[in-house]
């Protein structure tokens, strides 16, 4: 048993890539769990992680292990979970790996309701703009634009097509030529956003022109991780940005569109799991609760 437990905090630190996450999402203390970890290591006579002042990463013996075990830990957790189907009332954890953008403006706004439903469904929301392997990582669901996935795979359709918006708050524009043409942007402050990894390419725009997307490339003098569309809201400049972030200032006038007709839209976000997932009561719920109700 001591081996079991050492080895779920293995997987979660390995997970996590640190042991500051790891132990916040487990509510443990980042020197305890460093020590377990240490533990199991002497125990087995093998280190599984190399340690840096800033991350973790598995060792070749580390990706050994993980390979093997994270799919009997997925598998025990969802047998779990699946035990809940026995009960009155609907309990387990689901764990969703998800963009920004999907979390904050597709899944919390869909758990408004749904959570105080099911007081004792846990919903464990983790954010990662990069791709992430969701069975290797331990995550029960992931979500992406499109619904080209594995074969094992199940997508579920969870939000209208993306539409994109060039916007700028009146306070900037005041007294300025507004852009006529995307040529036109170049004469002005641009906002832009950069790759999740450390100094990464930033992120270019695409827009429509003559029928056809182009890819336009900002000389911006502000650059920013994510929430572009506050830094905009500033009078900061004209940042590029999926709609459904600025509905509303959109419609309360504090945000205006630039050059709409230069508008792309992208496919739909899509819930991804695996199929052998998707038969409990709790999964089930967690789905329909997420799942898109509009115009396909």
């Amino acid at each position: 048993m001591e081996h079991f437990n050492d080895l779920s905090l293995f997987l979660r630190v390995a997970q996590a890539g640190s042991f500051t996450a790891a132990a916040q999402q487990l509510g443990v203390s980042k020197s305890s769990l460093s020590q377990n970890i240490a533990n199991l290591e002497q125990r087995l006579g093998v280190r599984l992680l190399n340690r840096t002042t800033r991350s973790i990463a598995p060792t070749e013996a580390g990706e050994r292990l993980l390979e093997h075990i994270a799919p009997h830990f997925t598998a025990i957790r969802s047998e779990i979970e699946r035990l809940g189907d026995f009960r009155d009332t609907p309990a387990g954890t689901v764990r969703i790996n998800a963009s920004h953008l999907a979390a904050e403006w597709v899944i919390q706004p869909a758990l408004r309701d749904f959570l105080p439903r099911h007081p004792h469904i846990i919903i464990d929301l983790q954010t990662d703009n990069r791709f992430a392997d969701i069975v290797a990582q331990g995550y029960d669901m992931g979500v992406r634009l499109g619904n080209a996935v594995g074969k094992d795979m199940i997508a579920v359709q969870i939000s209208a097509p993306i539409k994109m918006a060039l916007v700028a708050a009146p306070a900037y524009l005041q007294g300025k030529t507004a852009p006529e043409s995307i040529d036109d942007l170049q004469t002005h402050t641009l906002i832009a956003t950069r790759f999740a990894a450390e100094r990464g390419a930033l992120v270019s725009w695409d827009l429509i022109c003559q029928g056809k997307v182009r890819e336009y490339k900002p000389q911006a003098q502000c650059i920013v991780s994510q929430n572009q569309h506050h830094t905009a809201l500033l009078g900061l400049g004209i940042t590029w940005v999926p709609r459904l972030m600025v509905e509303k200032e959109l419609a309360d006038g504090s945000l205006q569109e630039i050059l709409p007709a230069t508008a792309v839209s992208y496919d739909p976000l899509y819930l991804y799991y695996p199929s052998r997932r998707g038969n409990s009561t709790v999964f089930k719920l967690v789905v329909d609760a997420l799942r898109w109700r509009g115009a396909p």
